[in-house]
This record gives structure tokens, C-alpha cells and sequence, in this order.
């Protein structure tokens, strides 16, 4: 298996994190405590036995290694710079406060969780793939910090690491006819294009598990895309590590590479049978497996497929029409070679998906197929790459080609200038940036000073008798149910004045409310309040507060229902 120095080192994080998660999830179902950094030394060796196993070739044109680098480089740097300065989640949501439950969970205990009676408490995170989870509260371990303080940073590596995946599929799909460095780079600037799927999926709407799991559902598809060149144990070991990952983090991302491992190897012409079989039960078995024993127990989450849930419907403006073109006539230029056909193979699994996935929920009677629309999240890479693929072949075509010498001819006088690639990448960029430049700087929910009013709090006070004094609604959820460990069903928190910034405002005009309240900003509490209360704690503009006079507080029990949802 011969990759590049950047695919090299990106391989040997993804099976760091795939084996992480896995080494973690081990040794709670066989009834061990999670201990980190056991869990870091088995990932280590992992890593580096992968990064042994890799041959290490030259890259395919002058300076490809190097954009690798910068690419991942630049998307970290801007991913960060979004979030700055304190570098916590910047999306909002319950799905973000969902998440951190499942965390805190981990870190307080180092156990998954077991006890049915606890759905109550978590809701269905009690049975949610634990990847990311576990990837945040021992990342926090490791560093001495906490899974707050880790899961955005875990967020923006896999982000950069997928950015940096395209590059290498692109780089090797693309004709060797063609400048491929510049078409490539392309690829990765236009994942920019469709914001709403590539960033707004956890700067927005907080969907953490499913845009980590993405990373290794573009790994798979990265490691078919190596065995097509060269069928190799170790491209199919790759693909199989990939999938556990993406199992343990988002499983529904595993259909469609699955699907396409099938065809690929269906297809590949050449190949014994038994050389068949064994790339079929390597790439899949160790998915399937572990999908068997996360199953045992847990097969009421598969009602998953057929609920409702916030997720927007795909439209043109969207994806943005011009990449919707270009990807589409890359698709059909894909389909003529079987170099470029795991493209065309991999948007057909999603859409299979797709479509079996919307025809469960409108039989479970959803009004918005959830998991369904879910799937446009997964089809902007190989669109991506397919209208880098357009791009290509229009600049072949140019240059009086024709299609025989576009698909593998040597550079010749007749081309374009070795500029004009570069000049197209340039309208591209200009294309995906000005609207980027226009998007408002996400305002995250979550705050240094507030969590540590929070977990003072959840200390010092009893939890169930703390009010929120915040400034949005996710705040106060947040807060509620990750910082103080409040159970998702009961009545207060089923109660959405709960959360409800004015509401709260007004129950601290009123007497006879709950005896504590954490704040955002103290300073900014209108004067009636600021006047009436004691000043408990304070961590910055945050802090804890006390109600002067008579307060009331009674024990908010666990019920059964539906809490707070997307």
C-alpha cells in the first residue's frame, strides 16, 4: 500500500482515534474501568504500527506534500480562529448539551452507561454510539483538562484530516493528462461551497458525533480508492479500522462505504475469488462484529430510522447551484472510467441509503425524514472530488485533447498555460470565499466562567434548586442538564420557561422562586435583581447567586415522556 507522506501520517491519526475508541469500548464491556491512558498506549502502538505498514512514496506532483500540510494547516487555523478565544464548541442546540451529558457521564464514572434506569436520566444518549464521547473524555485525561475543553479541538482535527483526505482521492483519480495539484486543491476549496453541510453542521447545529464520524467515512472511502489501484491487505485492514471508528462514533455513515467496498471488489476485474472473499470479509467482518455485540441489548436504538428531528432539506441554494452542476457532470464523466468510478459509486450508495432510509420514516409516520436528509451530509465529498473532476476535463478539453489524450496522454504544447489550472482554482476560491466572508461569526453558548459557575455550583448547592439568569435558552439548557447533572425527564426540565431568558428574568423580580441562580454576566442583571440577591460566587462576568428572603425548591423527580428535543 503505497501512500504519500500527508496520507501516511493522516492514516496513522485516524487509526490512533479508531483504536482509541475501540480500546475504550473493550475493556467497559468486559466490566474493566476505562483506565486513558491504558487506552493511550494501545492507540499508540496502533498508530505506529500503521505508520510502519505504510510504504512511503513521492508525492504524484511537485508540491503536493506540501499542500497537504497547508491544507490541514489552513482549516485548523481557521476552525480555531472561529471559536477563539477560548476554543469551546461555538454551535448551539440541544444536540451540543446532549453530547456533553454523555461526556460528563464518562468522566465521572470512566463506565458507560449500563443501568436502563438512567434513561431517564440521559435520554438516548444512554444508548448512543459512545466514539466521540470517549474520544473527548479521554482526550481530556490525557491533557489534564476535561471533555469540554477537548471535543471542539477533536472537532476541528477530523474536519482538517477530511479536507486533507479529499486531496489524496482527488490526486489519485484525477488522469495523469492533467496538472492534478491544482484540480485537487479544488476539490477541497469547493467543500467550503455547500456551508450548511461542510460548517454549519457543528458550528451551527452541534451534530459533533456525525461530523467525526465523517472523517472516518471519507477514510474508507480513501483506503477503496488505494485498493483500486492496488488491491492490498493493507488498504482493506485500513477500510476496516476506518469502519470501526465511523461504527463507534455515527453508524449510519457506514452503509454507503460498505456498499461500495461490495461493487468495487464485485467489479474488480482480474481478481480471484478467493482474493475476493478475503477483501469482502477483512474490509467488513471487523465492522460487522462490532456492530453485532453494540447491538445486544440495544436494539430498540434502531427506532432511530424511523423518527422525526431537525435537520434542513436539501435545496439548491444549499449546495449552491454551480457546485451542484459541477459535481453532477462529474458524476457522469466518473462513470466512463473505472479509475474515477468510485465516485459515481459512492454517490449511488448514499442515495440508496437515502432513499431506504426516508422510505422507513414516512412508514413510521415522521414529517421530516431525519436520518434520510442526514445522508446530504456525506454526499458533498464525493461531489467534491467529481467537479474537480469536471474542472479537469473541461481544461483537457481546451487544450484540443480530446477525450482519449484528457484521460492519460503526457502534457503536450497544445495545452492551456500550466497557469490557467491555478487561474480556475483562483474563481473558485473567490466563488466559496465571498459568501464565507458574509457568514456571521458563530456565538457560542457555552462559556469558561459559566462552567465554572456550574460546577461550583453542582459542588456547593443542590442542582435541582438552581435558576439560570443567561442569555440564551441553550445556555440555561446546557448548564441544566451537562454542568449540574439534572435529569432530562422530569417536569421541570420538559418545562420550556425553564430556559426561557425573560421568563427566568422575571421569576427573579418575583419573590418566592428557586433559592439560587448562576448567571453569564451579573453586571448586566437588571438593577431590581442585582440589589435583591447575595453574590454567592463569582468566576468572572459569571457567577452564582443567592435569593434574599424566602425561596422554594422541591425535588424534581424523574418521569417518563420526551424531553427537550431537536
Amino acid at each position: 500500500m503505497n501512500v504519500t507522506a500527508g496520507e501516511r501520517i493522516a492514516a496513522s491519526i485516524v487509526s490512533f482515534l479508531a483504536l482509541a475508541i475501540a480500546a475504550a469500548y473493550v475493556m467497559d464491556r468486559i466490566g474493566l474501568t476505562i483506565a486513558p491512558f491504558v487506552v493511550l498506549a494501545v492507540a499508540v502502538t496502533v498508530a505506529v504500527a500503521t505508520f510502519n505498514a505504510l510504504r512511503p512514496i513521492g508525492p504524484g506532483e511537485r508540491g503536493e506534500e506540501f499542500a497537504f500540510a497547508a491544507i490541514v494547516a489552513a482549516v485548523v487555523a481557521y476552525l480555531q480562529w472561529l471559536a477563539r478565544p477560548a476554543l469551546l464548541p461555538i454551535g448551539g442546540g440541544p444536540d451540543l448539551t446532549h453530547h456533553l451529558m454523555l461526556v460528563d457521564y464518562i468522566e465521572r464514572h470512566w463506565r458507560l452507561v449500563h443501568d436502563p434506569a438512567l434513561g431517564a436520566v440521559m435520554g438516548e444518549m444512554a444508548d448512543y454510539t459512545p466514539g466521540l464521547h470517549l474520544l473527548a473524555a479521554l482526550a481530556g485525561a490525557w491533557t489534564r483538562t476535561d471533555g469540554l475543553h477537548t471535543i471542539y479541538p477533536i472537532v476541528v482535527l477530523t474536519v482538517a484530516l477530511k479536507a486533507g483526505f479529499i486531496l489524496g482521492i482527488a490526486m489519485r483519480v484525477l488522469p495523469r493528462g492533467v496538472p492534478r495539484l491544482p484540480f485537487a486543491i479544488a476539490a477541497v476549496v469547493m467543500l467550503f461551497a455547500p456551508r450548511e453541510y461542510f460548517l454549519r453542521s457543528f458550528s451551527e447545529h452541534s451534530f459533533l458525533a456525525q461530523v467525526v464520524a465523517e472523517l472516518f467515512a471519507v477514510a474508507m472511502w480513501w483506503a477503496l480508492v488505494v485498493w483500486d489501484e492496488e488491491p492490498s491487505i493493507a488498504a482493506t485492514v485500513m477500510f476496516a479500522i476506518a469502519g470501526v471508528g465511523a461504527f463507534f462514533t455515527w453508524p449510519v455513515w457506514i452503509g454507503p462505504p460498505l456498499l461500495v467496498l461490495v461493487v468495487m471488489v464485485a467489479s474488480r476485474a482480474g481478481l480471484p475469488v478467493r482474493d475476493r472473499f478475503a477483501a469482502i470479509v477483512m474490509g467488513g467482518g471487523p465492522i460487522a462484529i462490532v456492530a453485532a455485540v453494540h447491538a445486544v441489548g440495544r436494539m430498540r436504538a434502531l427506532g432511530i430510522a424511523g423518527t422525526t428531528g431537525f435537520v434542513v432539506w436539501p435545496s439548491v441554494e444549499m449546495f449552491g447551484g454551480w457546485f451542484l452542476v459541477l459535481g453532477s457532470a462529474g458524476v457522469v464523466v466518473a462513470a466512463t472510467d473505472r479509475r474515477t468510478r468510485s465516485i459515481v459509486w459512492l454517490v449511488a450508495a448514499v442515495a440508496l441509503q437515502a432513499a431506504a432510509l426516508f422510505v422507513v420514516a414516512t412508514r413510521s409516520g415522521a414529517d421530516r425524514p431525519y436520518l434520510a436528509l442526514k445522508m446530504a451530509y456525506l454526499a458533498i465529498y464525493p461531489l467534491a472530488v467529481a467537479a474537480s473532476l469536471t474542472l479537469a476535463a473541461v481544461w483537457g478539453w481546451m487544450g484540443g485533447t480530446g477525450r482519449k489524450g484528457w484521460m492519460g496522454s503526457p502534457s503536450s504544447p497544445s495545452r492551456p498555460s500550466s497557469l490557467l489550472p491555478w487561474a480556475i482554482v483562483a474563481v473558485v476560491a473567490v466563488l466559496v470565499v465571498r459568501p464565507l466572508i458574509k457568514e456571521a461569526r458563530p456565538k457560542a453558548v457555552v462559556s469558561q466562567p459559566m462552567f465554572l459557575a456550574g460546577r461550583w455550583a453542582r459542588t456547593n448547592v443542590p442542582p435541582a434548586c438552581v435558576d439560570y439568569l443567561v442569555r440564551d435558552d441553550d445556555s440555561a439548557y446546557w448548564l441544566h442538564l451537562a454542568v449540574l447533572g439534572n435529569a432530562r425527564q422530569t417536569a421541570r426540565t420538559r418545562d420550556e420557561a425553564t430556559f426561557d431568558p425573560k421568563q427566568a428574568l422575571i421569576r427573579w423580580i418575583q419573590p418566592e422562586g428557586l433559592p439560587f441562580a448562576i448567571t453569564d454576566d451579573f453586571d448586566a442583571l437588571p438593577k431590581d435583581i442585582r440589589t435583591s440577591v447575595d453574590v454567592v460566587q463569582r468566576f468572572g462576568p459569571a457567577g452564582v447567586i443567592k435569593r434574599r428572603g424566602s425561596s422554594t425548591c422541591t425535588e424534581d423527580k424523574p418521569q417518563s415522556g420526551l424531553s427537550r428535543q431537536n
